[in-house]
């Protein structure tokens, strides 16, 4: 479930690194559960299944898709949904690939946000010209098998020393390799995208794997030694209201932990990575029929009591005219002063208090009000209208409305 994107510059290593972290990946596993008991604090419930995702392949989209805009939305529209499409509960995927554009790295993090799983960035940091030492490595090599003269065993070596990514990769043009190392956008602290951010420099020879498994899962190896009291780490303990602060996640060297603790960020999906809710399809024709029989009955009340000062004096309710209605619990109710200070004595008359076309335009602008929020997605347990609730809702509404109070319910 956790996703683990990898970055750095074209011939950088990202395929060997994105391996050989997949092999550490499943050795911290073997560890976890061979020295730790099922169920006790610090132990796995699963055990994750390890998915590397390449960004690229030598048939069908090859290293030339970076020649066009075009072709390189596609090659990461396919290696998005070959991404999306392992990220399950049960494993942890390696989207192997440059990954040089943040507004790319910041969908890949919505989209682990929306799953609801941790994510992390493991920035492969190759010098530039290392890269391009290693990319000409690989044209010596695929000229040398052009002219079916195999190199000495000299420049194996050394291509070997200078390439830690499988021999099989693809070499790029040496224009497009400047091209794409300019574009290259580094990631960085200060983007919670970014976050927890891991460089593994060329000269290392292993990734920090017990960090950025801790960081992916919250648990800790148990080979992890307690961490040595230094000035950073002090400065990490003060800024304990942070909930990932960026001393601790970019850092390169043998960084531990101690048992039990914790920098697992809490995954919070918002509203953008959140699916909105299934909103009932009936949900309109209700707020129509139940605002409709009220309103209607309002008419039936004015035609049996047409003058307000009448209906005022049978009147039970010492504060005004009450008038019962279906589909709502409580009384429409026209205060007192509200119904004598009105331009005619009749209810349903020219200007008065309950006329028909003013109660029609109330009830067209409650539902217009209501129609927008279904619209938006909003589903009942972010506080929609169950159909039971539509005409205390709108009597709520039409009192408010009529007795002239500053702010509206509904």
């Amino acid at each position: 479930m956790p996703l683990v994107i990898l970055t750095g510059y074209p011939c950088s290593g990202l395929s060997y690194r994105a391996n050989q972290l997949a092999a550490l990946l499943e050795k911290a596993q073997d560890e976890i559960f061979a020295t730790t008991e099922a169920g006790s604090p610090g132990s796995l419930k699963f055990r994750y299944k390890i998915h590397v995702v390449p960004s690229h392949d030598n048939s069908s989209y090859p290293r030339t898709v970076y020649d066009h805009a075009r072709t390189e939305k596609e090659a990461r529209g396919v290696a998005y949904a070959r991404a999306k499409r392992v990220l399950t509960k049960d494993s942890i995927v390696l989207l192997d690939g440059m990954n040089y554009i943040k507004g790319w790295r910041y969908q890949l993090w919505c989209e682990s946000k929306a799953a609801g799983t941790s994510c992390c960035v493991v920035h492969i940091g190759t010098p530039v010209d290392q890269c391009i030492a290693n990319n000409k490595a690989r044209l010596d090599r695929d000229a040398a098998q052009q002219n079916e003269a195999s190199p000495s065993d000299q420049a194996k070596s050394q291509n070997q020393e200078k390439d830690q990514s499988i021999s099989s990769e693809q070499a790029y043009a040496p224009e497009l390799l400047d091209n794409l190392i300019f574009r290259y956008e580094e990631p960085s602290t200060h983007s919670r995208w970014d976050k927890p951010l891991f460089t593994v420099p060329w000269e290392d020879a292993e990734p920090p794997v017990a960090d950025i498994f801790h960081a992916l899962t919250g648990v800790v190896l148990p080979s992890a030694e307690a961490p040595t009291v230094t000035p950073i780490s002090n400065l990490a303990e003060s800024l304990a209201s942070s909930t990932l602060s960026d001393a601790a996640s970019t850092t390169t060297t043998a960084r531990t932990f101690t048992r039990g603790s914790s920098l697992r960020p809490r995954i919070s999906p918002h509203q953008a990575t959140t699916q909105a809710a299934t909103t009932d399809s009936g949900a309109l024709y209700a707020m129509e029929k139940r605002t409709t029989a009220i309103v209607n009955a309002i008419r039936a009340f004015t035609q049996s009591n047409p003058s307000a000062e009448v209906a005022l004096a049978q009147s039970e309710n010492p504060h005004g005219i009450a008038i019962d209605v279906p589909e709502s619990s409580i009384p429409v109710l026209i205060p007192s002063h509200i119904a004598t200070t009105g331009t005619t004595d009749e209810l349903a008359g020219a200007g008065g208090v309950l006329a028909a076309p003013k109660m029609q335009r109330m009830r067209r602008q409650w539902i217009t009000l209501n129609r927008r929020y279904i619209s938006h997605g909003h589903g009942e347990k972010q506080g929609g209208l169950a159909p039971e609730q539509i005409g205390d809702a709108f009597v709520r509404f039409l009192n408010s409305t009529i007795g002239g109070e500053d702010g509206l319910e509904a």
